[in-house]
C-alpha cells in the first residue's frame, strides 16, 4: 500500500507522541505533501556525515528525512504504511521506529546483550510484529527475533538456519521466511573482521515465521559465496545476490534461484560480465509478474539485468557507486540509487533509462538498499 496523504500528515491518533514525550530522541523533519506518492525509503549519510532515513516520492521531491543515531542500512515499512523500522548497519545495537503519520520517532531500542543487528527486517503480515536478523555472537548462531511493532520488545525468537543471517523475505503464502545466511563468523570486537573464511557454510533457509521450524535448505554454490540478499521473484521464486569472499581470481557465479527442494540453481553471466561485477552484488530487486530482475554491483559501478525465470543475463549499464534498487509495480520501473546522491527509473520491461526521470539530491549519499511503501 503506498503511503497516502493521509498517513503522511495525520496528527498522531494513537496518542504515541504523548506516549514518548518524555523520551529524547530524534526529531524527523516535516515536509508537506501536496499529493498521494509512493515513498522511496532509504538510510543515507549527509557530506556533513549526518547519518539519516530519507524518504522521496516518484518524482523525486523529499518528502521525509529522520537523523539516525548510527549508519542504517534497510528502512522497512508496515503492510498498512503506519510504520519505518530504521535498521542500523551491521555490527549496530541501536534502531528505531518512526510513525509515519506524525514523522516523529515512536520508540528506540537497543539490541539484547551479546547481539546486534544484520541490517534487515521485515514486518508481519498484520503488523503487529517485527522480525529481525540478529547475531547471536558469543554462541555463534543466527537469529530471528520477534518483536512488537511499536515498542520493538522481543517476544519471541528461533534460528536463522545458519551464522550470519543478513535479509530475509515472505514468500506468497505469508507465513514462510526465506533467510539468507551469509556463513560469516563475525564479533563486534573485531567489526570488519571476518573470522571463519575457511569454515564457511551459507545457505538459504525456509522457515515457518510461527514456529521458527526450518522447512527447507539450500547451501550456496561454493562454500565462500556469502548469500546476502534476496528478494522473492516470479511464483514465488527466490533471487538470492552473492559476495564471493574467496581468492580475487576465482570465476564463481554471483547470482542464483531458490525453486525449492534445497536446491540453489546459478544464474551464468557471460565470463567478461561475471569478471566485471567485481565478484559483489549490494542489492536485488525484481518484477514478481515477469521474473525481471536488477541487481547492484558497487564496487564495479555497474547495475545488472537478470530474468529468474529463464535464468538469463540480460545485461549491464555503467553506473558509478551503484546502491539501492527497488521496483515500482505502479510506474513499470525499477529505481536506483547511488552512494553519490543520484536516483535513475530504469524501464521494468526494456531496462532503457528514463533521462527525465533522473534526480540528484546534493549532499546526500545513499546507502546500499532501497524500499517502496507497498514492498
Amino acid at each position: 500500500m503506498a503511503l497516502s496523504r493521509r498517513s503522511l500528515l495525520a496528527a498522531g491518533a494513537t496518542g504515541v507522541g504523548a506516549l514518548y514525550a518524555k523520551t529524547a530522541l530524534p526529531v524527523a523533519r516535516h515536509v508537506p505533501v501536496d499529493s498521494t506518492p509512493t515513498l522511496f525509503l532509504s538510510a543515507a549519510t549527509t557530506t556533513g556525515g549526518q547519518h539519516c532515513a530519507v524518504g522521496f516520492d516518484a518524482a523525486g521531491v523529499e518528502r521525509l528525512r529522520v537523523p539516525l543515531p548510527t549508519r542504517g542500512h534497510q528502512m522497512t515499512v508496515s503492510r498498512n504504511g503506519a510504520l519505518l523500522f530504521a535498521t542500523p548497519r551491521r555490527p549496530g545495537t541501536t534502531a528505531l521506529v518512526v510513525d509515519l503519520a506524525t514523522q516523529q520517532v515512536a520508540a528506540t531500542c537497543e539490541s539484547a546483550p551479546g547481539r546486534h543487528f544484520f541490517g534487515h527486517a521485515v514486518y508481519s503480515q498484520d503488523g503487529q510484529h517485527l522480525l529481525t536478523t540478529e547475531n547471536d555472537y558469543e554462541n555463534r548462531r543466527g537469529v530471528v527475533a520477534v518483536r512488537e511493532a511499536r515498542t520493538l520488545k522481543v517476544v519471541a525468537e528461533f534460528d536463522s538456519g545458519g551464522i550470519g543471517p543478513h535479509e530475509l523475505a515472505w514468500l506468497p503464502d505469508g507465513r514462510t521466511l526465506a533467510v539468507a545466511n551469509g556463513g560469516i563468523l563475525t564479533h563486534p570486537s573485531q567489526p570488519r573482521k571476518k573470522l571463519n573464511l575457511a569454515a564457511m557454510r551459507p545457505n538459504v533457509s525456509i522457515l515457518d515465521a510461527a514456529s521458527g521450524e526450518l522447512q527447507d535448505q539450500a547451501s550456496a554454490l561454493h562454500s565462500q559465496a556469502s548469500l546476502r540478499h534476496l528478494t522473492v521473484a516470479d511464483a514465488g521464486e527466490v533471487l538470492v545476490a552473492m559476495q564471493y569472499e574467496g581468492p580475487p581470481g576465482d570465476d564463481v557465479p554471483l547470482m542464483a534461484v531458490y525453486r525449492g527442494q534445497g536446491v540453489l540453481e546459478p544464474l551464468q553471466a557471460p565470463l567478461v560480465s561475471q569478471r566485471n561485477m567485481k565478484q559483489y552484488v549490494a542489492s536485488v530487486a525484481a518484477d514478481p509478474a515477469t521474473g525481471h530482475a536488477v541487481a547492484t554491483c558497487p564496487r564495479a559501478n555497474l547495475i545488472t539485468f537478470w530474468n529468474s525465470r529463464t535464468g538469463r543475463y540480460l545485461g549491464e549499464r555503467r553506473f558509478p557507486d551503484a546502491g539501492g534498487v527497488a521496483f515500482d509495480a505502479g510506474a513499470r520501473a525499477f529505481v536506483a540509487t547511488s552512494g553519490r546522491g543520484t536516483v535513475v527509473r530504469l524501464d521494468a520491461d526494456t531496462f532503457a533509462l528514463r533521462n527525465t526521470e533522473t534526480t540528484h539530491f546534493a549532499g546526500l549519499r545513499w546507502d546500499n538498499h532501497l524500499t517502496t511503501a507497498d514492498a
